[in-house]
């Protein structure tokens, strides 16, 4: 539905509490994220927009990166958040879907093309790119591809390759291992990212409290180290 619509580029920019003019924001947000093709934004639904893209490059580029701060031309600051948009969106729940990069390290640079590793990484996701490193064979122990995977699947730890045995005329199988870079984790009780079951706030309340106390106690603290701060100046006097 996404392609036939033309938003398989798509992002959800995601603000905290306000967010800039949105004039000011088709101009801020391609000067921050350095476009190269059209970029196409608009507002969604309440501190949402939707920032559609032409290029692959331009929709990777905006969701490498979590986070973004813009400053309008007041000098007011405001924290957007990246998502990526699907069929599915809903105002109260944020998607399921994030990018990562996949390693499968002591592959053979044998097995570094374009199909070879696409063809491994859609076990876990959608592959999007190859890293420069393994596109050059400049590290050759590890080859890395960044994957649009879902954050409630359970992703597999290998996955067997299976080679073709000329001198056989058969097929071997390999375990070929995986390791993941960071991805956000996903609460199926709030319906957001960046945290699981056990850091949930909704689920545990005392998160909260806890949290209030420790930046009660770090303000306490600060005080008290500009106050002996200042009893050792006078004391120097």
């Amino acid at each position: 539905m996404n392609i036939i619509e033309n938003l398989q580029y798509t992002v959800v920019g995601k603000f905290s509490y306000e967010w800039p003019a949105l004039e000011e924001l088709r101009t801020l947000i391609p000067k921050q994220c350095g476009t190269k093709g059209d970029c196409q934004v608009g507002h969604l639904c309440n501190r949402h927009i939707l920032i559609r893209f032409n290029l692959l490059e331009d929709f990777e580029n905006i969701m490498s990166k979590g986070v973004y701060y813009f400053n309008d031309k007041e000098g007011y600051n405001y924290q957007m958040r990246s998502l990526i948009y699907d069929a599915k969106f809903k105002v109260a729940e944020e998607t399921t879907q994030a990018m990562a990069w996949i390693s499968f390290p002591n592959l053979l640079p044998t097995f570094f093309v374009k199909e070879v590793l696409f063809s491994l990484a859609s076990t876990f996701g959608k592959p999007l790119q190859l890293d420069m490193a393994t596109i050059n064979k400049t590290m050759p122990s590890c080859a890395r591809v960044k994957v649009q995977v879902n954050l409630l699947e359970n992703l597999p730890t290998q996955v067997i390759m299976e080679i073709a045995d000329d001198d056989k005329g058969e097929l071997r199988k390999e375990v070929v291992k995986i390791k993941y870079d960071f991805f956000p984790k996903y609460c199926n009780e709030c319906k957001m990212q960046g945290h699981g079951h056990e850091e949930c706030r909704i689920l545990h309340p005392e998160l909260s409290k806890k949290e209030a106390i420790n930046i009660d106690n770090a303000n306490a603290n600060n005080e008290s180290i500009k106050r002996e701060g200042k009893q050792i100046q006078s004391a120097e006097k």
